[in-house]
């Protein structure tokens, strides 16, 4: 792409010495700056490397996943490799949420499930995983984005809604039922749901659903600097 834009700005350049009529030189010299400016962009975007199709144990600096599969030749795993089936719903990407996410992308779960209403702000900067030219998105969105070029092997799906409204509630349990990923999987479509939320109504509205789909679940809170787990 870079070549690309550069190849432009040299044909604008041709372009505007063969015109006779200098009065059309300005315009060309915007056009020039809004290219030099988009292959800026191009250079300073985030390089995101290829996908992985079978995890690998060689211990190589180029191989994202060497020192997790160090784990399988340290016994205490018995198959690395298996996490790709696995597929976590996150619910609320918050403070507890957005580091859970990150640390299972890192680590090349299957499928990521987030879910979330809210948008990104600036106040959301000093302790999330959300870069500020991500103000205004929403969540799951951002995270989405994010989580992407982090680890392209990871199947991320974004859900921006409020699980505690009618609509929203009827979208979340259809989509935890969704086998599309894994199709011989027992039970619901996910392996696990984490509860990140920072409300009551919220809580209860996942609470109702994993009970209803006999669904494993772990319930998380915050407090002052510490992290609350339930299972």
């Amino acid at each position: 792409m870079e070549a690309e834009l550069k190849d432009m700005i040299d044909d604008l350049e041709s372009l505007k010495r063969s015109l006779p009529d200098s009065s059309l030189h300005a315009s060309i010299d915007k056009l020039e700056l809004r290219v030099e400016n988009l292959t800026k962009m191009a250079m300073s975007a985030t390089a995101r490397r290829s996908k992985v199709k079978d995890m690998s144990s060689e211990v190589v600096d180029s191989n994202p996943y060497s020192r997790l599969m160090a784990l399988q030749r340290m016994g205490i795993v018995e198959n690395y490799e298996r996490i790709r089936e696995f597929s976590v719903a996150i619910v609320g990407v918050g403070g507890v949420g957005s580091v859970a996410a990150e640390m299972l992308t890192r680590c090349g779960i299957g499928r990521l499930l987030l879910y979330d209403y809210d948008k990104v702000e600036l106040a959301n900067m000093n302790r999330l995983f959300f870069r500020p030219e991500q103000v205004g998105m929403t969540k799951t969105d951002a995270a989405v984005q994010t989580l992407a070029d982090i680890n392209p092997d990871v199947v991320l799906e974004s859900f921006t809604l409020n699980i505690t409204t009618v609509q929203g509630f009827e979208t979340f349990m259809s989509s935890l039922r969704n086998k599309s990923f894994r199709p011989s999987k027992e039970g619901s479509g996910v392996d696990l749901v984490l509860s990140c939320v920072d409300n009551y109504e919220a809580r209860m509205a996942v609470n109702q659903a994993c009970n209803e789909l006999n669904q494993t679940w772990m319930e998380s809170g915050k407090q002052s600097s510490s992290c609350i787990v339930f299972l």
